[in-house]
């Protein structure tokens, strides 16, 4: 009998609540530092995309040790250590006195989260039991989702009543809220011996591409690694694809867009919402995919036409194919690698999603200028969705072969 507490635990709710909470107030703080440039430094458009780049390409440089860092040490001690570093991090951003220093200390945040993201994202199996194991990763993305929706507000409240420094310390503050509450949550440490019974050696920085050697070696880790890539190429395109679409191809205002984005942020968030509730019926590959292929349509319905009702309808399914992607792609994962290379999976994850990121950022740049949005999404997300196809009639031929690949493989080679 699975004796592990429910996600609905007291602790474990006040913990999910407080990781919901910290991630607010980083995306007040990305909104404040936005604002920060634009007022105080008079920062062009391409300066401030070079605050996307200092959040995103820590994740993609420190993956391979922040991998390593989590199976080391473990998850929660390093949740704990980058939620200390993002406390000195929001701080420190009150000592900005130029443009440049606001950009290196912005890459500090980005740096933080580069550890903290998979960190969280490697804690649900020891956490809790099996049986609630989908569920859980289902929570821990609703606190990403919520975030997305609330961050922007509370970042536009605290700057309203206290300015954009007031916002940084308000981040400060979820950081310190999330770091006190991590002693209530009781974690099982990670098992030390694999199936066969050979006991893993500890975790070594020359281990640090293990999670890619697990990832090369499985159909299933490789699949949805690679649904993560296009899912986030496509989230990357839009970055730049969106404003451009409600100015030139629907000719409103920026409170269309600020509508649209809202649209997008509740029907993210009831998604979410229904994937904790279904839970294990989600977590499965053929959700996966599905999600993907949907989300690549969906993209296709909101910035490929010229309506703005349609925008609207596009939007709101595109933000419940959104929620049925990570939290079921997280379980995945999970159950498909060795507890010791949680981190070092899920880390590899996260650098395919943020270099799908920056990818899809140049490759709308591109594509735009030639094409205009509408043409461009539409190339980018039926390729997204034929992918799927493509990837789910891969998935129904490979099951009639042998599952011995999910099999726990060795670490490290015994020499």
């Amino acid at each position: 009998m699975d004796a592990a507490p429910s996600p609905f635990s007291v602790r474990i709710a006040t913990f999910l609540t407080g990781e919901a909470l910290s991630a607010i107030g980083s995306w007040a703080t990305i909104i404040a530092i936005w604002g920060y440039a634009a007022y105080e430094y008079d920062a062009t458009a391409a300066d401030v995309s070079l605050f996307g780049l200092a959040f995103a390409l820590p994740g993609v440089l420190l993956g391979p040790l922040t991998g390593t860092v989590i199976d080391r040490v473990g998850p929660k001690a390093t949740l704990a250590a980058a939620k200390a570093v993002g406390v000195l991090a929001s701080l420190a951003l009150l000592t900005a006195d130029s443009f440049h220093a606001l950009a290196a200390l912005s890459a500090l945040h980005g740096a933080t989260m580069a550890f903290s993201l998979p960190a969280l994202q490697s804690m649900p199996p020891r956490l809790v039991g099996e049986r609630h194991l989908a569920r859980t990763n289902a929570l821990v993305s609703l606190t990403d989702e919520l975030a997305i929706v609330l961050g922007p507000a509370a970042g536009g409240i605290a700057i309203a009543a206290f300015g954009f420094r007031g916002a940084f310390v308000f981040d400060a503050m979820t950081y310190a809220v999330g770091l006190l509450i991590l002693p209530l949550v009781r974690v099982r440490p990670a098992a030390r011996t694999t199936a066969d019974g050979h006991e893993e050696p500890p975790v070594r920085l020359r281990d640090a591409l293990a999670g890619w050697r697990l990832i090369a070696r499985s159909r299933l880790l490789r699949r949805t690694v690679a649904c993560t890539f296009a899912v986030h190429l496509l989230y990357g395109m839009a970055l730049l694809c969106e404003p451009l679409y409600v100015r030139d191809t629907l000719g409103s205002s920026e409170q269309v867009f600020a509508a649209l984005q809202t649209a997008f942020g509740v029907f993210l968030v009831g998604g979410g919402v229904l994937a904790a509730r279904l839970g294990e019926r989600l977590a499965s590959f053929g959700w996966v995919v599905l999600g993907v292929g949907t989300s690549g349509l969906t993209a296709v319905v909101y910035l490929g036409t010229p309506w703005l009702i349609v925008a609207f309808l596009g939007v709101a399914a595109w933000g419940v194919a959104t929620a049925i992607i990570s939290g079921p792609s997280r379980t995945l994962l999970q159950r498909s690698s060795p507890e010791r290379a949680h981190g070092r999976v899920l880390s590899a994850d996260m650098v395919a999603a943020s270099t799908a990121e920056l990818a899809g950022v140049g490759l709308a740049g591109a594509l735009v200028s030639l094409l205009g949005v509408p043409w461009s999404i539409t190339l980018v997300g039926l390729s997204v969705a034929g992918w799927s196809l493509w990837v789910a009639a891969a998935d129904r031929r490979d099951e009639r072969l042998p599952a011995g690949e999910l099999v726990e493989p060795r670490l490290v080679d015994a020499t």
